[in-house]
C-alpha cells in the first residue's frame, strides 16, 4: 500500500511541474525544451510584426529651392512640399504608421545624404527652428498618441564652401550620423553638391523604458535652384508662335539658365515627337536659344495644328512646362510678295483712274470755258486806218480803237446813231451774212442786228450756228468781208442822214460800206 503512494506523489509533483512548465500539458519532460523555443520565436515574431513603421507622406519639392551660403547673412528659406501651389503651401511631413499602444515617445533625426546609393552623409547642413546652431541636423520629438504626423516648417538647406567640406563631414562622424553605415568615405570628388536627400532616422521609446530604432528612410532628391545642371527648366517667351508645316522657321527663345551641351527642344503632339535644330553656338549666355522648327509629320494639313514645345535636359531627362506652337498650312508665298504686288496694282489702277478722271474734268472745264468776249463792231472794223485814228483833241476820245469787254462801249451806238440809222444799216448788212462763204455765222449776226435788239458785245458761243468768231482778228475779218463782196457792184458811198427814209440805198449796189465817225456827226 505504501509503494503506490509515492508513485502518486511523484506523479502529482511531476504533474504540477509539467503544469507550470507547459501550462497543463500532458506531455513528458523530454519534449518540453522545443516547445519553449517555439514560444520564444513566436513572441519575437509578434513583437516584430507589432513594430510601427515610418513613412514620408509629403515629399519635399524637388526644384525651386535655392541653397544659400552662411555668408549671405539671411535665412536659407524653407523647403516646401511637393504638392505646393500658388494658392496653397504645404510642408514635408512624416507619419508613424502601425500599432502604437506601447510607444511612449518618438524622436526623429533629419540629416542630409547624397543622391545616389549608398546614401552617404552630405556635407551641406540643415538650418531652421528645430535645428541646433552649428549641428547641421534637425531633431524633433512628438507623441504619436496625440498626432501620428509631423510637418517640418522653416527647414532650409545651407551649402558649405568647398574648403570646408572635410570639416563638415568630420562633424557628422563626431555626431555619429551615418544612417546607412557607409563608413564616411573621405572621397568627396564624386559627390554632387547641387542635390541632396533628406534622411529620417526614427527612435522609439517604449512604455517599459526600452528604446528601439526603425530603419532609416530617405526622401526624393532636392535640387539647387541656382545650379544649371539641376535647376528647373522654364520657357519664358517665344518671339514667333506660328509657322508653316514645312518647318525651318527661325525662333528666338528666352529661358532660364541651361547648359548648352545638356539641353534639347522637343516638339510633340500625341505620339509624334521631333527635335528642333540648333547648335551649341546658338545658346546665348545660357538664357536664350536660336533654333529652327522641325517639319510637321503631315505636309498637306488643311488647317492650323497646335503642338507642345518644351525643354528637355539630357542628363536627367527632365522636361519643362510646355508652351504652344501652331503649325499652319504650307504657304507658297511666305513673304506675301504676290499680295503686295496685287495691292500695288490696285493702287496704281486707282491712281490712273483718278488721273484720267481729273484730265477729263479739266478737258471739260477747258472746253466749256469761253474765250475772252469778242466785241464785234462791224461799223468800226470796216473803216480805214486813217479814219479810225483822227487827230486827238483834248477832251475827245478815240473812237476807232477796238475795245474788249469795255463797259463804255455798250452804249456807244445807242448814243451816237439814231434808231433810224440802225435800221437802215441792218438792211444793208443783211445780204452779206447770208453768203455761205462767211462760214455760216450770218444767221447769228443777223439775229443780233435785228432792230431794237442790237447787242454790241457779241458773244460767238451764244450763236445758234456755234461758230466762234474769237479765232479771227480784225484784219482777217475785214479781208473775208471784202473778198466776198469783190463780185458785187462798184463802191457806192453811203451816207446815213438822220432824216433819210429806210431803204433809200440799195444794198446790192454797195461794195464797201462806210460809216460816219463821231467827228462827221
Amino acid at each position: 500500500m505504501a509503494a503506490p503512494h509515492p508513485t502518486r506523489g511523484v506523479s502529482h509533483s511531476g504533474s504540477n511541474r509539467r503544469g507550470r512548465g507547459s501550462s497543463g500539458s500532458g506531455t513528458s519532460r523530454g519534449p518540453a525544451g522545443p516547445s519553449r523555443q517555439a514560444q520564444t520565436d513566436t513572441d519575437l515574431l509578434e513583437q516584430i510584426l507589432e513594430r510601427p513603421t515610418l513613412a514620408v507622406v509629403e515629399q519635399p519639392k524637388e526644384r525651386g529651392m535655392r541653397f544659400r551660403y552662411e555668408c549671405e547673412g539671411r535665412s536659407a528659406g524653407s523647403i516646401l512640399g511637393a504638392s505646393s501651389g500658388d494658392s496653397n503651401k504645404t510642408l514635408p511631413a512624416i507619419e508613424l504608421q502601425g500599432p502604437i499602444q506601447n510607444i511612449k515617445k518618438v524622436m526623429v533625426t533629419v540629416s542630409l545624404v547624397t543622391k545616389d546609393y549608398p546614401y552617404r552623409p552630405h556635407p551641406h547642413c540643415l538650418v531652421g527652428k528645430d535645428c541646433a546652431d552649428g549641428t547641421g541636423i534637425c531633431v524633433v520629438c512628438f507623441n504619436p498618441h496625440s498626432n501620428r504626423r509631423h510637418s517640418f516648417a522653416n527647414l532650409g538647406i545651407q551649402c558649405v564652401r568647398r574648403k570646408e567640406l572635410d570639416a563638415s563631414l568630420e562633424k557628422r562622424r563626431n555626431q555619429k550620423i551615418d544612417p546607412f553605415k557607409t563608413g564616411h568615405s573621405k572621397s568627396i570628388e564624386d559627390m554632387d553638391m547641387n542635390v541632396v536627400r533628406l534622411c529620417f532616422q526614427c527612435e522609439l521609446e517604449w512604455v517599459d523604458g526600452k528604446r528601439d530604432f526603425l530603419n532609416p528612410i530617405v526622401s526624393n532628391p532636392v535640387y539647387d535652384k541656382k545650379a544649371t545642371t539641376t535647376s528647373e527648366l522654364k520657357i519664358n517667351r517665344l518671339n514667333i508662335v506660328k509657322g508653316p508645316c514645312t518647318g525651318k522657321t527661325e525662333i528666338y527663345m528666352l529661358c532660364d539658365k541651361v547648359q548648352k551641351d545638356d539641353i534639347e527642344i522637343i516638339f510633340k503632339r500625341g505620339p509624334w515627337e521631333a527635335k528642333a535644330e540648333f547648335a551649341q553656338t546658338d545658346v546665348h549666355r545660357q538664357i536664350a536659344i536660336v533654333f529652327k522648327t522641325p517639319s510637321y509629320q503631315e505636309q498637306d494639313v488643311g488647317e492650323e495644328v497646335e503642338v507642345k514645345v518644351f525643354l528637355r535636359r539630357l542628363s536627367d531627362h527632365m522636361d519643362s512646362d510646355p508652351v504652344t506652337f501652331t503649325y499652319q498650312p504650307n504657304n507658297t508665298d511666305p513673304y506675301e510678295v504676290k499680295r503686295k504686288r496685287k495691292i500695288k496694282t490696285d493702287i496704281s489702277f486707282t491712281e490712273r483712274s483718278c488721273v484720267a478722271a481729273q484730265n477729263v474734268a479739266a478737258a471739260e472745264s477747258s472746253t466749256s470755258q469761253p474765250f475772252e468776249p469778242f466785241t464785234f463792231t462791224p461799223a468800226e472794223s470796216w473803216l480805214d486806218p486813217e479814219e479810225l485814228h483822227p487827230p486827238t483833241q483834248s477832251g475827245a476820245s478815240t473812237m476807232g480803237e477796238i475795245h474788249y469787254s469795255d463797259p463804255q462801249e455798250d452804249n456807244f451806238l445807242n448814243e451816237c446813231i439814231s434808231p433810224e440809222d440802225i435800221s437802215v444799216l441792218s438792211l444793208l448788212l443783211e445780204p452779206l451774212f447770208h453768203d455761205p462763204a462767211l462760214l455760216g455765222f450770218g444767221q447769228g449776226v443777223n439775229s443780233l442786228f435785228a432792230p431794237g435788239g442790237m447787242d454790241m458785245n457779241f458773244n460767238p458761243n451764244q450763236c445758234e450756228s456755234g461758230q466762234d468768231l474769237g479765232y479771227y482778228n480784225d484784219q482777217q475779218f475785214n479781208q473775208l468781208v471784202n473778198e466776198n463782196q469783190a463780185s458785187l457792184m462798184q463802191p457806192l458811198p453811203l451816207s446815213l442822214p438822220s432824216s433819210a427814209p429806210q431803204g433809200q440805198c440799195d444794198n446790192e449796189g454797195c461794195d464797201l460800206v462806210q460809216v460816219k465817225t463821231e467827228g462827221d456827226l
